[in-house]
């Protein structure tokens, strides 16, 4: 299945930057799953140095620099991906190994260290109590672990409210859990803590979902939004990914922009402004069929951010 993905950031400033260094990660992402056929960024003022490079986990980045009076700035990513339904789908998750022999070769020489990294501590990623307690009433004794990974999958997703406006980047995994409520950000670092928690190597996953529009209704241009979710290493199946917000085994709708160890790894737009007040920031997100579009014989433009 192709789709285009439309991501547009636009920063409104009280009184005109003089300066900003930024970073963007917001994709296209690597997976045996996904093929990035096109890749464009548009950044109005045009700035005057930007440069590519890759991170430690092969994440795409932008750096640039504006060194001039602006009163906004805005960012426009698009891209064009071909997903492709993962193998994990067809396999019986009762099959799969029991999750402590899975812990215990995490803890062995067998197992490499680019992997083994992620069943550690991370930033945002913290064993607050009772979150172990929590994990393993999915994960008993001898459960075979992508079953159990389901079941935690779904309790997640029946247990916490999605409630968006109640956390922001800054609230702890503690008021998360206290609390059960968040959005699929707080969600997929709730998952990663159980996973971890375990001693199980899981890392975050950001990117993009389609949303469909309610029966009857034409969908909303824009009304998308960045998505979340937990890759869990399963060993012979490789990373397979987990959307607990909306308790899916990932299939052919997820599109992948970039892993980490938690979001602090992946901040899809991050840097330095010099400005005497304050900003405003606005995002649309739009996320479409590359057949619809087709279909329809006119490309839609990214909802407008004013």
């Amino acid at each position: 299945m192709k789709y285009r993905v439309i991501h547009q950031t636009l920063y409104e400033y009280q009184s005109p930057a003089s300066l900003c260094h930024n970073l963007i990660c917001q994709g296209p992402g690597k997976n045996e799953f996904q093929e990035n056929i096109s890749f464009d960024c548009r950044i109005s003022p045009e700035p005057h140095y930007q440069a590519t490079r890759e991170d430690f986990f092969e994440n795409h980045w932008i750096y640039f620099s504006i060194q001039r009076p602006h009163q906004e700035l805005s960012v426009r990513m698009t891209s064009i991906v071909d997903l492709q339904k993962p193998s994990w789908l067809a396999v019986d998750p009762m099959s799969t190994p029991p999750w402590e022999q899975v812990a215990d070769w995490l803890r062995s020489t067998d197992a490499k260290n680019d992997t083994r990294q992620f069943y550690l501590e991370s930033e945002i990623v913290r064993f607050v109590p009772g979150v172990k307690e929590y994990a393993l009433e999915s994960f008993q004794a001898g459960r075979p672990i992508m079953a159990a990974m389901l079941d935690l999958n779904q309790r997640i997703n029946r247990d916490f409210t999605f409630t968006p406006g109640f956390t922001d980047i800054s609230t702890p995994l503690e008021s998360v859990f206290k609390h059960k409520k968040g959005v699929c950000q707080d969600l997929s670092h709730f998952a990663l803590a159980c996973l971890r928690s375990l001693g199980l190597a899981a890392y975050y996953v950001s990117g993009y979902i389609e949303t469909l529009p309610p029966p009857g209704k034409p969908k909303l241009v824009g009304a998308d939004a960045s998505h979340a979710w937990v890759a869990l290493c399963i060993p012979e199946l490789g990373w397979v990914e987990f959307d607990p917000t909306n308790n899916l085994l990932v299939a052919d709708q997820h599109i992948r922009a970039a892993i980490g160890r938690d979001f602090s790894d992946i901040v899809p737009l991050k840097g330095i402004v010099y400005s005497g007040g304050g900003q405003q920031m606005k995002v649309s997100v739009d996320v479409r069929k590359v057949s619809e579009i087709r279909a329809t014989g006119k490309e839609p433009e990214a909802g407008p951010l004013k």
